[in-house]
């Protein structure tokens, strides 16, 4: 019998069942989801894993855990049971394939006239081979870590633990990042602006934003279904809130606070349709509370974010002059690009005396989409957003269909329009943690849209 037709109450009456409140023995899910994030904050911590071997680590770490899941026969028949894995595997699959045929000649228009003028044949599509294979290495990693997702997320229990600890592990590091930047003891390349360890303020825009997002949701969530007795069970969640607000304010990323609003209301907007929340006086209290604590952020530590609104024309300039060179880089090449991890090489090629100044020591073209583009093609670069592009419609289609858990599966979509929207003018997905922190939050989406097994 599935989920729906054991719960034949109104939606009215149907509850979410209560977080686990016990701290030992840790509650179902705890200790998958510390081996999954471990080493994805190991790789905050180190730079965001710009480094490839601290990249190359995370994902080896990812691959023994699934070697380990295949092992575990509990964990193996949870992952077993996950339906709809092929089609995005096979999307994923086909972007690796293109990939690996750019390290031959064999593609339309031959190899990269670069081979040609060094002396070396038969040569091949891509620029950079070793930078290619080591992409490759990493979408391997990426899809690993997709799968350790999965596997916790594939009860539902597992999948609350595991949102838990990810709060709690990103609060710590949100705290050592707060009092490391207005403390001076960490450098930011951008003076106040709050970077944590990515070496650039606007992927620590997009990692607060995200937190924000989840950190409100499962706080709404928790003052759902509370007594008013006993909201002060709710205040650590709202501390969570407050720091990860206060981050993403001191980071001063513009496009990383729309996008966070962006998805507020997107998730607001979900809880209202699905008729989660209902208008009444002590929603209205709520929200003006909300209200005065934006207000209150924005006052504290939110200054210099709003100057930077008044400074954005001649940024949107430099970037619509940087996103112009790499968009003719990509009409050169539309069908397989230049190569994937070619990005460096080929701003390089292409300095001139008059646009040194703005691409010298870039590392990304400031848009994830175009730089997808620009490396893959159109041929390498659509499997890879059809790939998520299912994912998210999977775990709409499970947030329509399921009784249970659909506030934090709506939470996990508007955690996704972040990444989305934010990469529209930002490049927080070449980040090699930070995909990887996504790669792990879709997979636990696609798992816990279709339920716990029936054990």
């Amino acid at each position: 019998m599935d989920e729906a037709s054991q719960d034949l109450r109104p939606a009215s009456a149907r509850r979410e069942p209560r977080a686990p409140t016990r701290l030992w023995p840790p509650p179902e899910g705890t200790w998958l989801a510390l081996i999954g994030l471990a080493p994805i904050f190991l790789g905050h911590w180190f730079y965001g894993a710009l480094v490839s071997d601290v990249a190359l680590i995370m994902d080896v770490a990812a691959a023994l855990t699934v070697a380990g899941v295949l092992l575990h026969p509990r964990l193996r028949a949870d992952l077993l049971r996950l339906r709809g894995l092929a089609w995005p595997g096979l999307a994923m699959a086909a972007t690796v394939a293109v990939a690996l045929l750019t390290l031959t000649p064999d593609v339309p228009g031959g190899a990269h006239p670069v081979w040609a003028f060094v002396g070396v044949s038969p040569g091949a599509a891509t620029l950079d081979k070793s930078a290619t294979v080591v992409e490759i290495v990493k979408l391997l990693g990426l899809a690993c870590i997709f799968v350790v997702g999965a596997t916790t997320g594939a009860s539902d229990a597992r999948a609350r633990s595991a949102l838990a600890v990810t709060v709690w592990l990103s609060v710590a590091f949100g705290l050592w990042a707060f009092f490391a930047s207005v403390t001076g003891t960490v450098y930011q390349s951008q003076g106040q602006r709050l970077e944590a360890r990515f070496l650039t303020p606007n992927t620590a825009g997009t990692f607060f934003a995200i937190l924000l997002v989840l950190g409100v949701a499962l706080l709404t969530q928790r003052l759902r279904r509370t007594s008013r007795e006993k909201v002060a069970a709710a205040l650590p969640l709202a501390l969570a809130v407050l720091v990860f607000g206060a981050c993403l304010l001191m980071s001063a990323s513009r496009a990383g606070s729309t996008a966070a609003l962006a998805a507020l209301a997107a998730f607001a907007l979900s809880q209202l349709l699905t008729g989660r929340w209902k208008v009444t006086r002590t929603a209205a209290g709520a929200g003006l509370a909300a209200a005065v604590g934006l207000a209150v952020l924005l006052f504290v530590a939110g200054d210099y974010l709003v100057q930077r609104f008044f400074t954005a024309r001649t940024d949107i300039v430099d970037r619509a002059f940087v996103w112009g060179v790499h968009w003719n880089v990509f009409l050169d090449s539309p069908l397989f690009g230049e190569g994937l991890g070619s990005f460096e090489s080929v701003t390089k090629a292409r300095l001139t005396d008059g646009d040194f100044p703005l691409l010298w020591n870039i590392r990304a073209a400031h848009s994830v989409y175009l730089q997808w583009l620009e490396q893959a093609g159109l041929v390498g670069a659509i499997p890879m957003f059809v790939a998520i592009g299912l994912v998210m419609y999977a775990t709409l289609r499970g947030a329509l269909r399921r009784n249970r858990m659909t506030s934090l599966l709506y939470a996990l979509l508007a955690v996704d329009l972040v990444f989305l929207l934010h990469g529209v003018t930002d490049f927080a997905l070449e980040t090699p943690s930070m995909s990887a922190f996504w790669a792990w939050l879709l997979g636990l989406q696609f798992a816990l849209a279709q339920g716990s097994s029936s054990r």
